[in-house]
C-alpha cells in the first residue's frame, strides 16, 4: 500500500527521455538532479527461451529501481542497446557493435550530460562482453571530461558466493560437486538460472516456454556450416583465442546445460537476486554523489 505521506513518483519519470525540456531545466536548476545512468547491454541469443533484449532489459531495469530509490537525484539515459557481441553471431539475431563505436557512444552521451551540467555518471552494465571495454579509457575520460566523476559497475557484481549458492540451485550443486561436466560447471550465468529469475520477476512476458525435450529434438549445430559472413565475425576468437568453433559457447553441450540450468528458475528468485543487485549500485551511485558534493577523490585511493 502506498504511504499517503510520500509522494507517488511515476517511474517513468527517473527516465530522461520521458520528461520535457522544462522538468530537466527544473531539475538541474534546483540542484535536485546531481547524477545520470547510462544502461549498457546487449541484442544477442539467450538460448531458446529469453528474448534478445534480456542484458539491455535487466540492465534498464535495475538503473529504473536505482534512481527511483535516489529519486530525485538521479535520471536514466537511453539504453545503448547492443552491445560487443561478436562471439554470439553464428546465433540468429543477434547484433554488435566494434569496441571503438561502443565506446564512442558512451563517452558522446557522457559529454553532452555533463554540458548539460551533470557531474557524475555511472554505466550499469548488463552483458559480459562489454565488461572490460571501459576501465581503461576512465582515467583519460575524466580528464577529458573536465574531471567529472564517472565510473562502470557490471549490476550483478555485488553479489557474494554466499548469497549465489543460497538463492540458486545451480550454485548450490556447483559448491556440491554434483555438477558432473565441464558444460554444465560453466552453465550457470548466461540465459540459465539467475538471469532467467530476473526475467521472471522483472518482465515475465520476455520469458518463454520451454522444455528439454523441445531443446533436444531440434539438434542445434552452431558449430558447423557458418556461413562466410558469419566467420568473420568467429574467426578471431576461434583461431586468435583458441575458442571452439561457433564461438566461446557452442550448442552443445554448454548450451544445452544453459538450457537445463534454467529450469530451476523462478520469480522468487529473482526477487532476491534483484533485491541485492540493486542495493549494491544505488550504494555505489549514491557514493558517487556524495564524493562530488564534498570534492572527494574518485575512484577513493586504496
Amino acid at each position: 500500500m502506498l504511504d499517503p505521506s510520500k509522494k507517488y513518483v511515476n517511474p517513468d519519470r527517473v527516465m530522461l527521455a520521458e520528461n520535457t525540456r522544462k522538468e530537466v531545466r527544473e531539475a538541474l536548476d534546483s540542484g535536485d538532479l546531481k547524477a545520470a545512468i547510462i544502461p549498457l547491454g546487449s541484442i544477442e541469443q539467450h538460448n531458446e527461451h529469453l528474448t534478445l533484449n534480456a542484458d539491455i532489459a535487466m540492465a534498464t531495469f535495475v538503473s529504473q529501481q536505482v534512481a527511483l530509490r535516489l529519486y530525485p537525484q538521479v535520471t536514466v539515459a537511453p539504453p545503448c542497446q547492443v552491445g560487443y557481441s561478436p562471439y554470439h553471431m553464428a546465433r540468429k539475431g543477434t547484433l554488435t557493435l566494434r569496441k571503438e563505436t561502443l565506446r564512442a557512444y558512451i563517452y558522446d552521451v557522457a559529454e553532452c550530460l555533463k554540458a548539460h551540467g551533470i557531474e557524475c555518471i555511472l554505466t550499469v552494465n548488463g552483458h559480459g562482453g562489454n565488461g572490460s571495454l571501459l576501465k581503461g579509457v576512465l582515467p583519460e575520460w575524466r580528464f577529458q571530461l573536465g574531471g567529472i566523476i564517472i565510473d562502470e559497475m557490471n549490476y550483478w557484481e555485488g553479489i557474494t558466493k554466499e548469497e549465489q549458492e543460497n538463492i540458486l540451485q545451480g550454485y548450490r550443486d556447483l559448491r556440491d560437486g554434483k555438477l558432473d561436466t565441464i558444460a554444465r560447471q560453466t552453465a550457470l550465468n548466461h540465459a540459465g538460472e539467475d538471469e532467467t529469475s530476473i526475467m521472471l520477476a522483472a518482465m515475465p512476458e520476455r520469458v518463454r516456454p520451454f522444455t528439454m525435450e523441445e531443446y533436444d529434438e531440434l539438434g542445434l549445430d552452431y558449430a558447423n556450416n557458418l556461413s562466410p559472413d558469419v566467420e568473420k565475425y568467429m574467426t578471431p576468437f576461434t583461431i586468435n583465442s583458441g575458442w571452439p568453433k561457433g564461438g566461446p559457447n557452442p550448442e552443445n553441450p554448454r548450451d544445452r546445460a544453459r538450457q537445463e540450468n534454467a529450469q530451476h528458475a523462478s520469480a522468487e528468485k529473482g526477487e532476491a537476486l534483484l533485491s541485492i543487485h540493486i542495493r549494491h549500485v544505488a550504494n555505489k551511485l549514491q557514493s558517487m554523489i556524495d564524493a562530488n558534493e564534498n570534492g572527494d577523490q574518485w575512484p577513493p585511493s586504496a
